[in-house]
């Protein structure tokens, strides 16, 4: 657990910061507020590993800053996470005076804890920095201190669970709604941190001599990892999403390809976007879902073409093979879609004489991108042998 806390978490925290720092730069107040806090815990975390505590205690003289420097951070965090959810999540405008008074309220506590720390408590040079409050809980300053903390902490963590909570419904569905559920389990994680903290330190009061005081709690190292890795989680899950969406989109590409490219030499007069190679396409950058869009209605204008083709040669409608057709209603399938442009751009010279099936009912963009998909798979898997071959090869239908 130690290993958890002096490297591996303050690494990712710091990875984590430095991922969001150019969204923070140039994006919104929630989106700077929201770099603070991970700002401000990365800070917090680092104070941990002895080496960052050596090496303070060479700087500054002080045996325990360390202490100090950790709860300033996580008041600092908390704000931020508090100004974050109000400014994600607020239903009303943003009041100035209410902003001020959260700033007051924090500034008020850190330099109350500041004071309390350097003038009242007792700094021993040869114990553990974290002694500087676990040993000496009697104290008043110190009860005094660890109020201020676990209020701030307190208020802080339920406040953001609940809006985060209550606001779950407002997002979509799926991993934008997941990271918000789990933003509210990091907030309510980090409340019973504080209670339990709370309630541990009252009984460690009260018992002045029992063993081991001020050593670290097993559960109080637990609890807040888990708080930490929920909010990462929640952070992390929207860009996840983007990248799911991504590659999606950049697959759908790779499985439209053939069929446009096809599509682009036959029929010139269609307005298609930039020419490029499948492999090449893969490594175009950027938002990818207007490029699927775009490319399946380049298709289908160029389908149009050729349905304007064959319309105009009269020619009569050839036998369709079984599983042409749905049972019930004769709307062309996507196999008889797919075997139809096939012939057309692979088959004999007259392939295009033959009149192709009957256009289907409008539909939405989602739906003609769906559809041409099933379209492009299928002629993918035809053989390149004339129409004839297209017709021994008909199978089982694609619908």
């Amino acid at each position: 657990m130690y290993s958890i806390y002096h490297f591996t978490l303050p690494a990712l925290m710091w990875a984590m910061v430095l991922w969001r720092a150019p969204s923070a730069l140039g994006g919104t107040r929630a989106s700077r507020f929201l770099w603070g806090f991970l700002a401000a815990i990365a800070v917090a975390l680092t104070t941990r590993p002895p080496e960052v505590d050596l090496l303070i205690r060479g700087l500054t003289g002080s045996p325990d800053l360390s202490v100090l420097v950790k709860h300033l951070a996580g008041l600092a965090s908390n704000y931020c996470a508090v100004e974050y959810v109000i400014a994600v999540h607020g239903r009303g405008p943003r009041r100035a005076a209410a902003v001020r008074l959260r700033l007051a309220f924090v500034a008020a506590a850190a330099l109350a804890l500041t004071v309390l720390f350097v003038f009242f408590f007792e700094h021993d040079p040869g114990a553990p920095p974290t002694r500087v409050t676990d040993a000496h809980l009697g104290d008043p300053a110190v009860r005094l201190y660890e109020s201020i903390v676990y209020v701030y902490l307190g208020i802080a963590t339920a406040l953001s669970a609940k809006l985060f909570w209550s606001n779950r419904r407002s997002v979509p569905a799926g991993l934008l709604r997941a990271g918000v559920v789990c933003l509210a389990g990091g907030g309510a994680m980090g409340f019973v941190y504080t209670m339990y903290r709370v309630v541990f330190l009252a009984h460690q009061e009260s018992r002045p001599d029992v063993p081991g005081r001020g050593t670290p709690d097993a559960v109080s190292e637990i609890l807040p990892v888990i708080s930490l890795l929920l909010i990462l989680v929640g952070v992390g899950l929207p860009p996840l999403r983007t990248l799911v969406r991504y590659v999606r989109d950049q697959y759908a590409l790779w499985r439209l390809h053939p069929l446009w490219s096809d599509l682009l030499h036959a029929v010139p007069s269609v307005a298609f976007g930039p020419r490029m190679g499948r492999t090449r396409d893969l490594f175009v950058t950027g938002d990818r879902t207007l490029d699927v869009a775009h490319r399946a209605f380049e298709i289908r204008d160029a389908c149009l073409v050729l349905r304007d083709r064959s319309a105009a040669t009269g020619a009569e409608q050839p036998a369709e093979a079984p599983g042409h057709v749905h049972p019930g209603g004769g709307v062309p399938t996507a196999r008889a879609e797919a075997e139809w442009l096939f012939s057309v751009l692979h088959g004999e010279p007259d392939a295009c004489q033959a009149p192709a099936p009957p256009p289907a009912h409008s539909r939405t963009p989602a739906e003609e991108v769906a559809w041409l998909l099933k379209v492009a798979s299928t002629y993918g898997q035809l053989p390149r042998g004339g129409a004839e071959a297209v017709r021994r090869a008909a199978g089982q239908e694609v619908r």
